[in-house]
């Protein structure tokens, strides 16, 4: 009691701890609102990270999608590159091939090495495909028509030119692959020079010569296989 007659009222423990408690709970609702604005901050970014992701491989895939199509420029059937084709790819045939590779920038990498190059990718997304390179080289036989009128090729191959010369009394008028003609002309087909025919790639063919009178001449066989080896095509787009 003080000298007024007033009781003086003491504060509690409870509204003390509250008093006390108020600055804890204002850093507490600070760090709350930290908190939010930096996790929709990056859920935000996530979502824009994900939608260009997405686009990149979009776009890659359309990329190695069209490479190994089967009417591509740089295959000789589906998923099967031709060598020499795929070096000489350039930007411009890469952007007139697969339209959406303009709205990135792409480089395309075979078995580790860079074939070509449209701006410059720093990330992006890289689709791969495991693929077939083809190189053809040619290979020639000739035929003695006095000892034999016809070969077998050791190896497969889809296309074979002959050149057939033969003696004065000597005419090959039928040529056959594996049982089919391919060549025919009754007057005789050295007059035709050098001739070519299609073989199947799928299987081995012999080619066999009708020859009428002494038989005596050449016939010079050159054919073209494929030697093929597997690589990585790799290509990334970054938009």
């Amino acid at each position: 009691m003080n000298r007024s007659g007033r009781t003086r009222e003491s504060r509690g423990p409870r509204e003390t701890r509250g008093q006390a408690n108020l600055p804890v709970l204002a850093v507490a609702l600070v760090l709350l609102t930290t908190v939010t604005a930096v996790s929709v901050a990056l859920a935000d970014g996530a979502l824009v990270s994900a939608d260009r992701d997405a686009a990149d491989r979009r776009i890659a895939n359309a990329v190695a999608a069209r490479l190994t199509a089967a009417d591509a420029s740089v295959t000789t059937r589906a998923n099967v590159l031709n060598e020499t084709a795929v070096e000489s790819l350039n930007a411009t045939e890469l952007r007139q091939s697969v339209p959406t590779a303009r709205a990135a920038s792409v480089r395309v990498r075979l078995a580790g090495q860079t074939l070509v190059e449209h701006g410059t990718p720093t990330d992006g997304v890289t689709v791969r495909r495991v693929v077939l390179v083809s190189n053809r080289t040619s290979e020639t036989r000739t035929l003695d028509l006095s000892t034999a009128t016809s070969v077998t090729l050791p190896r497969r191959t889809a296309r074979v030119r002959l050149d057939v010369q033969t003696g004065t009394d000597t005419t090959v008028s039928t040529v056959r692959a594996n049982d089919r003609v391919v060549l025919h002309d009754d007057t005789g087909l050295s007059d035709g020079g050098v001739m070519e025919v299609r073989a199947s790639r799928y299987e081995t063919t012999t080619l066999s010569f009708e020859a009428s009178g002494e038989r005596t001449g050449t016939v010079t066989v050159t054919y073209y296989p494929a030697e093929t080896t597997k690589a990585v095509l790799a290509v990334t787009a970054d938009a």
